[in-house]
């Protein structure tokens, strides 16, 4: 079975390929989510707008391409590093994610 009750989850740094299960939607008590320096590809799964319990999340040193609004990610009620992508210009990229919900962006050209 799917282990629900995962609530930190950090899986930076591995160079995990391919895009980002769409199964860690379904993690519904999970606050951390570090999933940076990795080369994950595509859009962030949408489930991911359906943890409320989401604190942190981090996606930055990717190739996401799309990121959904996760509500509970508020950069009034925690900090600029809250929500980080690889969003903005300049970007390392050919076409610069934009991320209307993202808490800091961070290019490898900035």
């Amino acid at each position: 079975g799917i282990l629900t009750f995962i609530e930190v989850l950090d899986l930076s740094d591995n160079d995990i390929k391919g895009s980002i299960p769409t199964q860690i939607g379904l993690l519904s008590e999970l606050t951390y989510l570090r999933l940076s320096y990795n080369a994950f590809t595509g859009a962030a799964p949408e489930g991911l707008g359906e943890l409320t319990q989401m604190k942190l999340l981090q996606l930055q040193s990717n190739r996401i391409t799309e990121v959904p609004n996760i509500p509970g990610l508020d950069e009034s009620k925690y900090d600029t590093s809250t929500f980080v992508t690889d969003c903005g210009v300049p970007s390392a990229f050919d076409e610069a994610l934009v991320c209307e919900h993202c808490t800091m962006c961070c290019n490898a050209n900035e």
